[in-house]
């Protein structure tokens, strides 16, 4: 039996082997345009990808200590666990920066005529590349280090993006969004005073056909987490750390303000679409923790 099976295996890929031979000039052929459409995409995205890059250098620099540290270092930093730094938030952060740069990138070939495939795929990757350099430098800094954790979930982030893009009916339904009220304990900053922060996924009714001519089109339906109490600045307050979950109805405010998507829309109707997609503004839903 092992023998037939190795011999089955050698033959398989034998033949693998000749067709790839056989058929690389007509793949190259094939290829050709797609790889030339996908080097004009991501030209066409320079600008903001510089933008983005200086951006993060920035950041990094000034807020992230990179450099702080001469040697390459990693860091087991957990998921979501109450012995975690934030309970898990920070992973939430990084899923929900990749997933926004992804969708602001896109949008911005969504705008130029590109199909959802063409916009989507680009953006992806240069999210990936931006959150996996933002990993390599941490690596630098005595505070924070490599973090395979956070990797996982930018890169988890930018794919939910690319699915919600490119599969038919979902951006439309989902949303993951990011409520921010300034805790007090840090400056304004929504990405990094976790103790302000709320993850958002928000189903909207406005999504499916036998609802989009009702009132129920202005609702949706909502989950969450976050976390409190995880901070020096919290914890010096004698609070305890927390992790919560949350379910609740939301008002769109998306469908309230712009109603149903049209296919040539001005630019400051897509950019308020855009915002609302990915922040939740506080005091709009009720929940129960």
């Amino acid at each position: 039996m092992r023998l037939h099976l190795n011999f089955g295996l050698s033959v398989s890929l034998l033949c693998i082997a000749i067709s790839s031979w056989a058929g690389q000039a007509r793949a190259q052929d094939i290829l050709a345009p797609a790889r030339s459409e996908f080097v004009e995409d991501v030209y066409a995205l320079r600008w903001e990808t510089g933008l983005l890059i200086g951006g993060v250098v920035s950041t990094g620099m000034r807020r992230w200590n990179w450099g702080s540290s001469a040697t390459f270092h990693t860091s087991k930093e957990g998921w979501f666990g109450m012995n975690t730094g934030s309970g898990g938030a920070d992973k939430l952060g990084h899923a929900m920066s990749s997933y926004a740069i992804t969708n602001i990138l896109s949008e911005q070939l969504l705008r130029e005529g590109r199909s959802a495939e063409q916009a989507a795929l680009p953006s992806m990757l240069i999210a990936d590349v931006v959150m996996t350099g933002i990993e390599f430098f941490d690596g630098y800094s005595v505070e924070y280090g490599w973090s395979n954790e956070d990797l996982l979930m930018g890169w988890l982030g930018s794919g939910l993006a690319y699915w919600r893009q490119t599969t038919p009916g979902v951006r439309e339904k989902l949303d993951f969004r990011l409520e921010y009220q300034p805790s007090g304990y840090k400056q304004f900053t929504p990405l990094g005073d976790y103790a302000g922060q709320k993850y958002v996924v928000a189903l909207k009714l406005s999504g499916f056909k036998d609802l989009q001519d009702s009132p129920w089109r202005f609702l949706e339906l909502q989950t969450g987490y976050y976390t409190r109490g995880f901070s020096r600045e919290e914890q010096a307050k004698g609070m305890e750390r927390s992790r919560q979950g949350f379910v609740g109805i939301g008002i769109n405010l998306s469908e309230v303000l712009f109603g149903q998507r049209e296919s040539a829309e001005s630019t400051a109707r897509r950019a308020g679409r855009l915002f609302f997609e990915h922040i939740q503004l506080p005091s709009t839903a009720a929940r129960v923790e």
